[in-house]
């Protein structure tokens, strides 16, 4: 399969996630099982392999003493093709610059087709590799604030709010606030809900063009994604039915999946970002990082 070939399959799996509910909810699924991955790559492989858990390529395989079983055959995912770009040295060094080249940097100059395989695929040494660790009650409230003090981006208040009413992100004051007669597990839901939408709808201007049925379809997306990718009870969790407003249009699906894969990967690198300098932040996440060789490269730039 060349990257046209797997560009017809996404488009194949946005018109799927269109017309039946159940597809986008695995499609969250395979986004949260691998939230490092494009929105594009998410579908590719729920499409070629759905029970897939941990995938990488051939090589990668080999450098942890497993190998690719004969007769396997791989899924075809979007890889970007990455140079190495060395900036350019000053012409007139002064006190406060260095004439030193800076470090190199990567461009992303386009995309290949790139195969991996999941594990169940594979043979050789036995992976011991992290799990989530179901986490409720008052472990739930020290992640929630630690999350809170350590990496949400914007404040975040606790007040009474009007019965059923679990959270809200106020665009004008750029502030989250939370209920605060809620349970921890209530309040963790909504806080990612509402930094979900503190990305999206930054300020009271950009809450002007959003269309509120995409909107909270997106943030409850995201939620989801994330939470699941830590491992908690998503149960709870109400995404919608993406078809019901989308009236048709495959373009409006894909417009959703792609801000979603966008407020993941800036959710999850904000996480990881905090985790070098909190340990129960580093906990939480422990599980994304059984092996290095594992590790995508993250592939936000691929278009769907």
């Amino acid at each position: 399969m060349n990257a046209q070939d797997a560009q017809a399959l996404v488009d194949q799996g946005i018109q799927q996630l269109l017309e039946d509910p159940e597809q986008w909810k695995q499609w969250a699924d395979t986004m949260a099982q691998f939230p490092k991955y494009s929105p594009g790559n998410a579908l590719l492989i729920l499409s070629q392999r759905p029970d897939a858990t941990m995938v990488a390529g051939f090589h990668a395989w080999q450098k942890l003493d497993r190998h690719v079983m004969k007769g396997e055959h791989g899924m075809t995912i979007i890889a970007p093709v990455v140079r190495r770009k060395e900036s350019a040295i000053e012409e007139a060094p002064s006190p406060t610059k260095s004439s030193v080249d800076a470090a190199p940097q990567r461009q992303v100059m386009g995309f290949k087709a790139a195969t991996v395989f999941d594990v169940s695929q594979t043979d050789g040494k036995e992976l011991v590799l992290p799990q989530p660790q179901e986490i409720r009650g008052e472990a739930m409230r020290e992640l929630l604030n630690h999350l809170i003090d350590t990496t949400v981006p914007v404040p975040v208040r606790f007040a009474a709010l009007e019965p059923g009413t679990y959270g809200m992100w106020e665009p004008g004051k750029g502030q989250i606030t939370l209920a605060k007669t809620a349970d921890p597990d209530q309040q963790f839901k909504t806080l990612l809900h509402e930094w979900s939408h503190s990305i999206g709808v930054p300020d009271a201007s950009a809450s002007l063009s959003i269309h509120r049925g995409t909107e909270e379809v997106t943030a409850e997306t995201t939620a989801y994604v994330v939470a699941k990718s830590l491992g908690l009870n998503t149960k709870a969790y109400s995404m919608g039915y993406v078809g019901s407003w989308a009236q048709g249009d495959p373009a409006k699906v894909a417009a959703v999946t792609q801000a979603v894969g966008q407020r993941v990967h800036v959710i999850t690198r904000a996480l990881e970002t905090a985790s070098e300098k909190d340990p129960v932040i580093a906990q939480a996440i422990a599980h994304w990082y059984g092996s290095a060789s594992l590790q995508p490269q993250r592939d936000t730039q691929i278009a769907l």
